[in-house]
Parts: structure tokens; C-alpha cells; sequence
């Protein structure tokens, strides 16, 4: 499928560049976002007039994201419950950074958050990628710290939870 890209995209092709993609990738997802065409000869002469107006726009996406990159913190603190040997009871995703920046006042979508190595499942410093425009990208620290003790095997309260619970008395 040819389609002729309206804004820069990572990997693929500038702002009105003809490229060509899977049908699925095209349908499915850069038509319905508005970054692409479909590539006919009526496109192609539109796109050539809109070349000027769609820079303009691409800039001011630009400079809207190096103006939230800009309000980024540098550090973003996690704290949840820890299992034996510092292990998280779940993960960290992408969606837990987004509320987090949402709860700062800072508007992320949770696809504009990268996490190469898929969810935070430790305890420690994690960087993530926030790629806010494809020529914008900003990192962050997010620390992930226990809520509670983690419990070492072996420990009392570690033990305590495999003894067998107290005998019941009838109830009379």
C-alpha cells in the first residue's frame, strides 16, 4: 500500500514522503491517526500544497513537545509492595508512568512511553523513554521503592505464613 506520510515518522519517512506499507500497518493505524494518505494522483498534488502548511504544523508539534519535555521531571518515585529477594508483587508499566505524570499536571500519553525491556519488575533505578515527537525525546529515572519489608526466606514473618492456621473451636 503507498500512502503519503502528513508528519514525520521514526523509522519509516519525513513529512510527504511517498513510502510504501503493509495494508494492514496503513489501514489500521496511520489513516485512522491522521499521519498518512493513501497515495493517489489527486493526493500528490494536494500534498505538494499542503507541503508548506504541514511543516508549519509539524513545527509547532515540535515545539509544543520540546515545551512539555521541558516540564519533565527528572525523577519520578514508585513505591509498591515487594515479595522475598526485593521480586514486585506486579509490575510498573507504561500506564502506571502515565499517571504518575498525570498526577504531576503533565499530559503523557501511555504510548508515547518506552520501556524497551518491557514493565519494571525490581526494586531500584529504572530509565524510561518518553518520545513525546520524533525528534523530541526525554528520558526520566523512575525509582521503584518497597512499600513494605521485603520478606526474607526463613525470617518469622516469612515462616509464619506457611504454619497451619489455629484450630477452630465450635462455635456454640
Amino acid at each position: 500500500m503507498e500512502l503519503i506520510l502528513l508528519e514525520k515518522i521514526q523509522n519509516l519517512g519525513d513529512l510527504g514522503d511517498i513510502v510504501k506499507v503493509k495494508s494492514g500497518y496503513g489501514r489500521n493505524y496511520l489513516i485512522p491517526q491522521g499521519k498518512a494518505v493513501p497515495a493517489s494522483e489527486e493526493a500528490k498534488e494536494q500534498v505538494e500544497e499542503r507541503r508548506r502548511e504541514l511543516a508549519k504544523l509539524d513545527s509547532e508539534r515540535r515545539e509544543s513537545a520540546e515545551a512539555k519535555a521541558a516540564l519533565l521531571p527528572e525523577r519520578l518515585t514508585v513505591k509498591r509492595l515487594v515479595a522475598e529477594e526485593g521480586k514486585l508483587f506486579g509490575s510498573v508499566s507504561p500506564v502506571d508512568v502515565a499517571e504518575l505524570l498525570q498526577a504531576a499536571e503533565i499530559a503523557v500519553q501511555r504510548s508515547e512511553i518506552s520501556m524497551p525491556d518491557g514493565p519494571i519488575k525490581t526494586l531500584g533505578e529504572h530509565t524510561v523513554s518518553i518520545i513525546l515527537h520524533p525528534e523530541v525525546q526525554s528520558s526520566i529515572e523512575v525509582v521503584v521503592e518497597a512499600e513494605n519489608e521485603p520478606e526474607e526466606p526463613g525470617t518469622p514473618a516469612a515462616d509464619k505464613n506457611e504454619q497451619e492456621p489455629p484450630a477452630e473451636t465450635p462455635a456454640e
